[in-house]
């Protein structure tokens, strides 16, 4: 069995370990440090919404959510910079649109991606691409 927090340590890994995701600068579990306006960077959290379930295939549905900073526009207006939100998706469904294998001590998982969307976040003037994983681990023994 592989817990929550474990799930987030494999994703954490593997996301600064990726060659295009691994160089935005802020990459952590749960939540990201408190932003001002106009010191807005890029920056990614891992989350697990809902918990685990743990049967002989547990599944959970993580979450990276790559908060990506609005673009100022006039009069104290942002607008969401599309350009690198339509760019972050692609890459990140070019990468996890198949499933992921892996093994974690004793455990077999896999993982790919469920659903993308995004939304806004006026609290931290950015867009959020909410990247919804499938992470099933197989809990059997040989």
């Amino acid at each position: 069995m592989i817990s929550g927090n474990e799930i987030k340590n494999i994703l954490l890994d593997i996301v600064k370990n990726d060659a295009f995701l691994g160089q935005i600068p802020e990459i952590v579990k749960d939540k990201h440090a408190p932003v001002k306006e106009g010191q807005v960077g890029e920056r990614i959290v891992l989350v697990i919404p809902g918990g685990v379930d743990n049967g002989q295939l547990s599944k959970s549905f993580p979450r990276v959510c790559i908060y990506v900073p609005d673009v100022y526009w006039e009069n104290s207006h942002y607008r969401p910079d599309t350009g690198r939100l339509t760019e972050l998706e692609n890459y990140c469904i070019s990468q996890y649109r198949s499933s992921i294998y892996g093994k974690y001590n004793d455990d077999v998982y896999l993982f790919g991606i469920d659903t993308v969307t995004t939304e806004e976040d006026s609290e931290t003037w950015s867009h959020v691409l909410n990247v919804r994983l499938r992470f099933d681990v197989v809990n059997t023994k040989l």
